[in-house]
């Protein structure tokens, strides 16, 4: 098992207390969020402990009262199939619900997102550069390349990605246990696999 990012695997080691993380570590990450932060750096969240069902990050916007599920993800997936270079957005396949939007924004739910923050692990990463080329060289090449860490972590249940240059959807197919994705200014080469996100409980996919 090789790291793209020595960030990402130093992350993965200082979670578990150990010198080198294997696969069977990554299998026991339940709660997964990575990529690019608004402040211009790359940051990996990760938890072991088992994230809310439903999952609500109520420390956020309102993605989560207005996600897609059921029959709304099978629509956004037909919308995309078979496109190129595109950044997926729920925009215009939000349902208004407010039995769920209620959940959503209740004290439940809030104290289950501060349960499972308490148990969250992260690691912010920036890298200083002499020239502002170099800087972007580096940049870019973190933002796609990102992803090859990110498909190692197939046991999660809950993953978020922020930013990030991904070929397509194809590396979904070893998430058995997703059952929420939130994709987030992330822009996809192709939408192969897409079909995957048919099987997930929760979609949230928007663009700043």
């Amino acid at each position: 098992m090789v790291f793209s990012q020595k960030w990402v695997e130093k992350a993965v080691c200082g979670l578990f207390g150990k010198d080198e993380a294997d696969e069977s570590d990554l299998a026991k990450i339940k709660y997964l969020a990575i990529g690019e932060s608004i402040d211009n750096d790359f940051f990996i969240e990760m938890s072991v402990e088992e994230p809310p069902k439903p999952f609500v990050n109520t420390d956020g916007g309102d993605e989560w009262a207005f996600c897609l599920r059921g029959a709304d993800i099978v629509k956004l997936v037909e919308e995309y199939k078979g496109r190129t270079d595109v950044h997926l957005s729920m925009y215009g396949l939000e349902v208004e619900d407010k039995k769920w939007q209620k959940y959503c924004w209740s004290d439940k739910a809030e104290k289950l997102w501060e349960k499972l923050s308490e148990n969250v692990v992260g690691e912010h990463y920036y890298e200083k550069h002499d020239s502002d080329d170099e800087f972007e060289k580096w940049y870019d090449g973190v933002r796609g390349s990102l992803w090859r860490d990110l498909a190692l972590f197939t046991g999660v249940e809950v993953l978020r990605v922020r930013g990030l240059e991904i070929p397509d959807l194809t590396f979904l197919e070893k998430f058995t246990s997703l059952r929420a994705a939130e994709f987030v200014e992330t822009w996809f080469g192709s939408t192969d696999g897409i079909e995957k996100l048919n099987k997930l409980e929760q979609l949230a996919c928007w663009l700043d």
